[in-house]
């Protein structure tokens, strides 16, 4: 039997890294996994080619594959598939997992078609944890089963970590980490724009006081608006990403002739998520979680994805 150094080694892109530590958070206690921004200190000064080849290649029980299109475009991700192809070539497919973490994704080419994979939009974070725990089990890891003393401890984690989330929600830090985290998310929204001008020379960015405003893709228009209620809390303090047919009446801005109607919406709130860690949070069920710059990049790739759909 194969000693593996780990049971469990996530594969994704930078939109994924909120998912990827919901799922670590659940399956760490049990099994010992690889996350690559949790071993960046054993990784300094390695081979980064090398030692993920060999991580997802061969010292990895199994592998989840948290699954988008821009998976395996990316420097770190095309390394990581290269190790996994080559490692089905053999072992077969039983080792790895595709999570898919976007409605209806066209699989890659090489995937066999009768390989099923999990849909993180229509499971939820919860189910996908069970079903890469039941695999790793599959292939021979043994998760450890929960002491009673175990199970204390980490409920006492869980209610130390609430009660902090709480003080956040409730604390002036709580609303300025929110406020920096909307400059953040402008900064890397207008240069994301601005890295999109050789192509689309008419897609603009513009702000107007709690507005973010992306247009270009005629008739359809994004603003992203923020705003606290309270100096000392973040109770009804919002991120709200909307897209228009049409421009709507904002301050600093006359709307189109013809009424402003919304087209798709999306909400978050900015929150305390694990100790020490901050981000965005979808408010529905899915709760997926992104630092600014990844809620920059998704927020572009739903206007372009909507105002591609008016115009066909």
């Amino acid at each position: 039997m194969t000693d593996y150094e780990y049971d469990l080694a996530f594969s994704f892109t930078f939109q994924d890294e909120g998912v990827a530590t919901q799922l670590n958070d659940l399956l760490a206690p049990k099994m010992k996994t690889f996350i690559y921004y949790d071993r960046q200190k054993e990784l300094a000064g390695t081979d980064g080619q090398e030692t993920f080849s060999a991580v997802y290649g061969a010292k990895a029980r199994c592998v989840a594959i948290l699954y988008r299109p821009e998976w395996g475009t990316t420097r770190w991700t095309r390394v990581e598939m290269d190790a996994i192809k080559h490692r089905y070539l053999n072992d077969g497919w039983n080792f790895a997992t595709f999570i898919a973490t976007v409605d209806n994704p066209v699989m890659p080419p090489w995937l066999p078609q009768q390989r099923l994979y999990a849909s993180l939009p229509r499971f939820g974070v919860a189910s996908a944890a069970a079903v890469l725990e039941a695999r790793v089990t599959e292939q021979g890891g043994q998760p450890n089963e929960e002491s009673v003393i175990d199970r204390a401890a980490r409920f006492k984690r869980e209610q130390e970590f609430r009660d902090e989330a709480g003080q956040f929600q409730r604390s002036e830090r709580g609303v300025q980490a929110a406020r920096v985290a909307f400059a953040e998310f402008s900064e890397a929204l207008e240069a994301a724009v601005a890295a999109l001008k050789p192509s689309i020379p008419q897609i603009a960015f513009q702000e107007s006081q709690g507005y973010r405003i992306v247009q270009g893709l005629y008739p359809t228009n994004m603003i992203a608006n923020f705003r606290t209620r309270y100096a000392n809390a973040l109770d009804e303090a919002n991120m709200e990403i909307k897209l228009y047919k049409g421009f709507p009446d904002i301050p600093g801005y006359r709307g189109s002739i013809s009424q402003a109607s919304t087209l798709r919406s999306m909400k978050l709130q900015y929150r305390l998520v694990g100790p020490g860690r901050m981000a965005y949070v979808t408010a529905d069920a899915k709760a997926l979680e992104f630092s600014p710059t990844q809620l920059a990049e998704v927020a572009l790739k739903f206007y372009m994805d909507v105002a591609e759909k008016q115009k066909a």
